[in-house]
């Protein structure tokens, strides 16, 4: 079950060659990469190995420090009683500062510097991982992950300076080895980190994702060399963000797809945080093995997903995506409920699981019809905003959830799940009005 990464829910684009940022920002000059007759500065192949590791170490990094959040609290002096509402609180700080931020990243890429936008992400992870793992009470961890929000914007970047210097028959390739990264790192990472906490300590686990971003930083800062490319025109970023919202508005099932997208998101969001937490109270093994079994479990579900994701969207070509996303829906609602219900740790760690199986699917699949129902010439505006939901629900599931834990630790989950049931149930409902709209239109 993946959890919150800045951009951990990367989807490639539906529409080949022009890539699309994961987080929700236009992705930075993506269209001068089909044009320019120049050659590259970059060896497109050197800058795929670096961005894809990149990608490695911070999805990784924020995986450790997501997974064994709670454990860290109870090391920082928080009773147990408030562990659930500070892991709710810290797991949506970094988005206070990181959604408004969105939507610039892209336009400062093009009109100062991408190299520069790329390898800020790099430094701030080092810095921000350096914080929290000498953090001596819960505030200043709080101030760490409040760095967090600085973080994002990187990936959109990334994939523009590869689109430049990638020659358009790989373009396709480059783009989805790269995207990789993120979900390989949210595998890995768990069970990795697991073994260090085990060893050592969480503190331990945390500056030594310092170190590696700092060196990923160093690394991009070397290897890296900025590519002449058109500067963005001098349109407001304002006037930027009200015209991708009349283009979402303009069609009432392309915004429809918008808030199911969010209720779905919000469902997820309201209970990942507090997993790790509900793994940690169905535990009755030895201590020392706490770390491990929850970094096991957490990469068998990321594992799950990543196999899994790519299916899903193969499924949706073959049998229609209005049926794909109903039955990812479906197991969500399922799975999210069976976690809340889960006595023992067995079933629960089956739960956890069998999410990863069907959750890829449903983003995939959101994008995918967003492509297909999108006009042509509204298509790009409202690709590159097509997962500010996930993003928005990160910020308001884990404070939700926060307050839910105060009533039970498993109220989040009944919850979740009946937000799953109502994503369902719209789902089913724009299925029936796209068919209605196939049929009238012969």
């Amino acid at each position: 079950m993946s959890l919150e990464t800045p951009e951990s829910l990367t989807t490639p684009s539906p529409l080949p060659p022009q890539a699309t940022e994961p987080t929700g920002q236009p992705s930075a000059g993506v269209s001068s990469s089909l044009t320019h007759p120049r050659k590259p500065l970059n060896d497109w192949r050197v800058l795929l190995a670096v961005f894809t590791l990149a990608g490695v170490v911070e999805s990784q990094a924020f995986g450790h420090l997501n997974a064994f959040r709670p454990i860290f609290l109870l090391q920082l002096g928080v009773p147990p009683s408030l562990v659930p509402t500070w892991v709710g609180i810290l797991a949506a700080t970094g988005f206070v500062i990181g959604l408004p931020l969105l939507p610039f990243w892209g336009v400062w890429a093009d009109r100062y510097s991408r190299k520069l936008i790329i390898v800020r992400s790099a430094y701030i992870e080092g810095v921000l991982f350096t914080v929290a793992a000498f953090s001596p009470n819960v505030w200043v961890l709080a101030f760490a992950q409040l760095l967090g929000g600085f973080v994002f914007g990187n990936t959109g970047v990334m994939l523009a300076m590869l689109a430049d210097a990638t020659p358009r028959r790989r373009l396709g390739l480059a783009v989805g080895i790269a995207s990789a990264g993120f979900p390989i790192g949210s595998s890995i990472g768990p069970y990795v980190g697991g073994l260090v906490v085990q060893a050592y300590s969480v503190r331990v686990l945390l500056f030594g994702d310092a170190v590696l971003s700092a060196l990923m930083g160093l690394a991009l800062t070397l290897i890296v060399r900025e590519e002449p490319h058109v500067k963005a025109a001098g349109a407001k970023v304002s006037a930027l963000l009200r015209a991708a919202v009349r283009d979402i508005t303009a069609s009432p099932i392309v915004s429809r797809l918008f808030i199911l997208y969010f209720i779905a998101m919000f469902g997820l969001t309201l209970v990942q945080p507090f997993v790790p937490i509900l793994l940690q109270d169905l535990y009755r093994g030895p201590a020392p093995q706490l770390p491990s079994m929850i970094g096991t479990t957490l990469t068998l579900a990321g594992i799950a997903m990543a196999i899994t994701t790519p299916l899903w969207g193969r499924l949706g070509d073959i049998i229609g995506r209005w049926r794909t996303l109903p039955i990812c829906l479906g197991a969500l609602a399922v799975g999210v409920l069976a976690m809340g219900l889960s006595a023992t740790l067995l079933p629960l760690q089956a739960s956890i699981i069998g999410i990863g199986l069907f959750q890829g699917g449903v983003g995939t699949t959101v994008v995918a019809l967003l492509a297909l129902l999108a006009p042509e010439e509204r298509r790009a505006s409202i690709l590159n905003f097509s997962l500010l939901p996930s993003q928005l629900s990160w910020f308001i599931g884990p404070i939700i959830g926060a307050g839910l834990v105060r009533l039970s630790l498993r109220a989040p989950f009944g919850v979740g799940a009946l937000a799953l049931v109502g994503a369902l149930a719209l789902a089913l409902w724009l299925a029936r009005a796209a068919r209605r709209v196939a049929v009238a239109g012969g």
